[in-house]
């Protein structure tokens, strides 16, 4: 198969792949419908499993896809080309691999980022019991960030009062405020929610069924959106000189997981992070299994010369969610201009995405291999 054919066009169409490609390997499928939400016309909305090798592996490679919805395209189109070209006939012995397709199925099903309540599923992994992380520098952007209007002279307003915020504050600090995750404003950037999602609870779910056996997990949750064509940008959020990073660094590269190489690659310095999926799974796995891994994206988006071009996307979700409505006039193109950003058509980024996942699947799991054949936790003995 091409490259170009492992890609779908709709949610519909990626699950469907999904699935059958699934049940043609003999995996193992669980399914999950979202009973909160649904997608264009009442499609009902479902976050789908396979695991792939011995039901009894204490070796598992944990893979992801659509954590934020409308970047599902890449990982599910990644997903369907490892398991058609023969992936699971390869599995190291010992090792298993449990993917789950579309976490954020609404997100995924209407191209949006963000959950059905508009939250940012990888900030929304924390005690919501306690206080949530306070964003002080966010609370003076809201007003700026989000104007009712799209308009040439909204946008200006917007530059306008975003550069006098540069000024006090350095380009850094717009950032990080921007996406580090806010707690307080559900209409803005970046929610992160003030109880755990259900995509939230369903990962949970999975995670304490399906690994509770485990004792070394790697972790691959597949993203999209940063500036490139397919070229692959590990997030690894394990503690500097942990045994995760090392791990991970032995499985991709020192150079990959350098703070200077990613935020080369990303573009400008990497912002802080609140409430990250790696850190609520690897908290839930701390008792019993060790873990490594990353967020893994994929570069997709084109180059971006002024700050309204990059604030253009979230603000289009933003509208469409709050002011205007998924059946506004304007609607169908600003779905377009989201898909664009996160799932490009280009043929080279397809064919790079591929490429560049089987390439990462197959270094994960030697080195995955690797790690079986290594002694266990002893907290696990």
């Amino acid at each position: 198969m091409k490259a170009t054919d492992y890609f779908s066009e709709t949610y519909a169409e990626a699950r469907e792949r999904f699935l059958d490609a699934a049940r043609a390997t003999g995996a193992r499928i669980s399914t999950h419908e979202n009973p909160h939400a649904q997608g264009p016309g009442g499609q009902m909305l479902f976050t789908d499993t396979a695991w792939h090798g011995p039901e009894d592996a204490e070796t598992v490679l944990l893979n992801v896809c659509g954590t934020h919805g409308a970047e599902g395209y890449g990982g599910s189109a990644a997903m369907n080309a490892w398991m058609r070209e023969a992936g699971p006939t390869r599995l190291p012995q010992g090792v298993a691999l449990l993917m789950v397709h579309a976490v954020n199925p609404f997100g995924f099903a209407w191209g949006l980022r963000g959950t059905e309540n508009n939250v940012d599923l990888n900030r929304n992994f924390l005690d919501h019991s306690k206080p949530h992380p306070e964003n002080p520098l966010y609370e003076e952007l809201h007003e700026i960030l989000c104007p009712n209007s799209l308009d040439e002279k909204a946008m200006q307003k917007m530059l306008t009062a975003g550069a006098r915020f540069v000024e006090r504050h350095g380009q850094w600090a717009l950032e990080d405020a921007i996406s580090r995750g806010q707690y307080t404003h559900p209409d803005g950037y970046h929610f992160g929610g003030t109880a755990p999602e259900w995509s939230n609870l369903i990962m949970r779910d999975i995670v304490s069924r399906e690994l509770a056996h485990a004792r070394k997990v790697g972790f691959i949750d597949w993203h999209s959106g940063p500036t490139g064509d397919g070229e692959l940008i590990y997030l690894c959020y394990s503690e500097p000189g942990s045994a995760g990073l090392r791990r991970a660094a032995g499985w991709w590269g020192k150079e990959a997981l350098d703070p200077k190489t990613v935020d080369a690659m990303w573009g400008s310095k990497r912002p802080t992070r609140r409430g990250t999926m790696f850190w609520g799974i690897e908290d839930m796995l701390s008792p019993h299994a060790e873990f490594a891994g990353a967020a893994i994206e994929f570069r997709s988006a084109r180059v971006k010369n002024n700050a309204a071009k990059a604030m253009r996307v979230p603000m289009l979700e933003r509208w469409l969610r709050f002011i205007g409505g998924f059946d506004a006039p304007e609607a169908p193109g600003y779905f377009e201009e989201i898909r664009e950003d996160y799932a490009p058509r280009r043929i080279s980024w397809q064919e790079n995405v591929i490429a560049n996942a089987l390439f990462c699947y197959e270094r994960t799991l030697r080195g995955l291999e690797d790690w079986n054949r290594e002694g266990g936790l002893k907290a696990a003995d």
